[in-house]
Order: structure tokens, then C-alpha cells, then sequence
């Protein structure tokens, strides 16, 4: 579950530097920001990012409390 924890934060992290170049772009690359051009793409893009941190935080709760439960056994 760790593993799939490390993987989930990782995807996470590579997607808010995404939202974060779609939003404000990079000058020193010539990156220039997309948002403005394409709304429904900024717009999808931030709910991925929502969702993947939420997923983080459910893994984590439900590693928590199978680390409980089987505290609770022994």
C-alpha cells in the first residue's frame, strides 16, 4: 500500500507542475500559459489535481487504520 501511496504522490506532484505551467507558463523556457487559449483543458486539469489529492488523502487514512486494526490484534 506504501508503494501504491509513493506512486499516487508522484503523479500528484507531476500534475500540479502542469496546472502550474498551464496557469502561469514559463518565460525563461518560452513556455507562454495555455489557460487563456484553452479554458476546458485548465478546467479539467484542476479537478484531475483535486482529485488525485484526495485519493491521497483516503489512502493514507485507510493505511492509518489498517495499521490500527492490526495494532489492535497483537
Amino acid at each position: 500500500m506504501q508503494a501504491s501511496l509513493t506512486l499516487l504522490t508522484a503523479g500528484a506532484s507531476a500534475a500540479a507542475a502542469i496546472v502550474y505551467l498551464a496557469h502561469k507558463g514559463n518565460v525563461r523556457a518560452n513556455w507562454f500559459a495555455i489557460c487563456q487559449q484553452f479554458d476546458s483543458f485548465c478546467e479539467r486539469i484542476s479537478g484531475s489535481l483535486i482529485g488525485s489529492f484526495a485519493a491521497m488523502v483516503i489512502l493514507i487514512a485507510l493505511i492509518s487504520l489498517s495499521a490500527f486494526a492490526l495494532a489492535r490484534r497483537h
